[in-house]
């Protein structure tokens, strides 16, 4: 790991004494040390200084504090199905230190009155860091949405095949000209660009055909319907092919959302991008990785994806053409959702992750299928890179903000809905057992979870505005 960052002299706030520490550079068993919030040093036991506060990680991995970067938590408008307390709780529960949240709301961040009053709205309740997508709609208020301090812009290139919540319909941009247009303001500002892809008249026309005018509508139909590209499927690849070439005809950077939810051909298209230069990244569901078709028909419409072929999806993470792993949270209550099972395609589509998102991906390390320092990567530097926060987030190195994921890889856990802290009523990953959890949640020094308690307070997650903030 190289030489030891050794901290200035005097006492410290915090040491994470005895972990193994997880940096870019390798991993080592080192003591990190915390003062007024950012790391001051790293250092062996005899350089330590005295500590306010000492956390033995005796046995434990230090990881840089993960992200979760596509967070539904529902305010304003819909708090009744989450907020940002309920889900950034969820969040510290899960090991997640910061967290981005999404555009659906009501009213839609789009405008920078809208945008601030959700910012103003939000303030006193995350009990862990945060920053906010500002909603594509208008070219003309990118640039201020950018000033304001958004993270990025999402864009909806898309809408509901019955135009039914959480796609509202007046968020949705399938007008490419006006995408165009989009991606035109959003390379002024330098932010990326979020899209959820589509081609809705496509997919609105095939399913009506095969499934919905057919009588074909319940839970197991929608998921036929999933397999066979019409929901979620051949048309957001086709939405995606479109978007390549408009990035790389505007020089937008352009952020792909639900890579693992299109058809596995669709990272065809996101590695040629690459290859053409094309300043584009993405993001992989754990759902499409590890949830069974068994799991998916037991949650039924509480879950809107499964892993159906998770071999092309885990290829797309290992020759990079996936950036980063996302467990979306998009909750629903179960009243909205119960009628899915008779007909899915008229009820809210979801699924939970904020909480359960960190052990999933713990558990794949230990079935070999990842490493610690691929976790850090995709679940730390990754992110905080793409999204314009690194070094300050993303790592441990002196000088960054002293967050902190610490796991215990022996530990297990079965989800069950009773220790769930969204408001939604029910988890997605109800039964499923795993191995590895997240023990200790650091933001900027101060423990926000230790052991499964949650022991931060709302307000003291602090907004983190993104690179065009004025």
């Amino acid at each position: 790991m190289g030489t030891k960052d050794q901290p200035d002299q005097g006492h410290v706030d915090l040491v994470i004494a005895n972990g193994t520490v997880h940096t870019p550079e390798g991993s080592a068993r080192l003591n990190v040390c915390v003062r007024e919030g950012r790391i001051v040093g790293l250092t062996d036991a005899a350089a330590t200084p005295p500590a306010a506060k000492v956390i033995d990680a005796k046995g434990l991995d230090v990881l840089p504090g993960l992200w979760h970067v596509h967070c539904h938590f529902r305010e304003p408008g819909h708090t009744y199905k989450e907020d940002f307390t309920s889900g950034t709780t969820a969040a510290a529960a899960g090991g997640i230190t910061f967290c981005i949240d999404m555009t659906n709301n009501d009213p839609h961040p789009t405008t920078l009155e809208s945008f601030e009053l959700k910012r103003a709205t939000i303030a006193p309740k995350a009990l862990v860091d945060y920053a906010l997508y500002g909603g594509g709609l208008y070219p003309k208020t990118v640039a201020a949405l950018a000033k304001a301090g958004a993270v990025g812009i999402k864009v909806f290139n898309t809408r509901h095949v019955k135009e039914v919540y959480p796609y509202i319909s007046e968020l949705g941009v399938v007008d490419h000209g006006i995408l165009h247009e989009l991606y035109e303001a959003v390379a002024d500002t330098g932010l990326l660009c979020a899209v959820h892809h589509d081609d809705s008249e496509w997919c609105k026309r095939l399913t009506f055909r095969d499934y919905i005018n057919a009588g074909r509508t319940t839970n197991r139909d929608y998921m036929e319907a999933y397999e066979r590209g019409y929901m979620y499927g051949h048309g957001m690849a086709a939405g995606l092919a479109a978007s390549t070439y408009y990035a790389r005809v505007t020089g937008v950077r352009l952020h792909v959302l639900h890579m693992g939810v299109m058809p596995p051909a669709a990272n065809e298209l996101v590695r040629f991008a690459k290859r053409q230069g094309v300043d584009i990244s993405g993001e992989m569901e754990t759902a499409t990785l590890f949830m069974t078709r068994a799991q998916a028909e037991k949650v039924g419409p509480g879950a809107y994806s499964w892993a159906y072929a998770p071999e092309a999806h885990w290829e797309a993470i290992r020759d990079g053409t996936a950036d980063m792993l996302v467990g979306e949270h998009a909750p629903h209550t179960l009243e909205e959702i119960t009628p899915g099972w008779q007909d899915a395609f008229s009820v809210p589509l979801g699924i939970t992750g904020a909480q359960e998102f960190i052990p999933l991906v713990l558990n794949a390390v230990n079935e070999g299928k990842l490493g610690l320092g691929d976790v850090a990567k995709l679940c730390a530097e990754a992110p905080a890179r793409r999204f314009g926060q690194y070094p300050r987030k993303g790592r441990i190195q002196v000088g960054a903000d002293a967050d902190f994921t610490i796991v215990d890889m022996q530990a297990r856990q079965t989800f069950t809905v009773a220790d769930m802290h969204t408001k939604s009523g029910y988890t997605a990953w109800e039964g499923i057992s795993t191995q590895g959890m997240p023990v200790y949640t650091i933001v900027r020094g101060a423990t926000v979870m230790d052991h499964g308690k949650i022991t931060g307070t709302p307000g003291y997650g602090r907004f983190h505005p993104g690179i065009g903030a004025a």
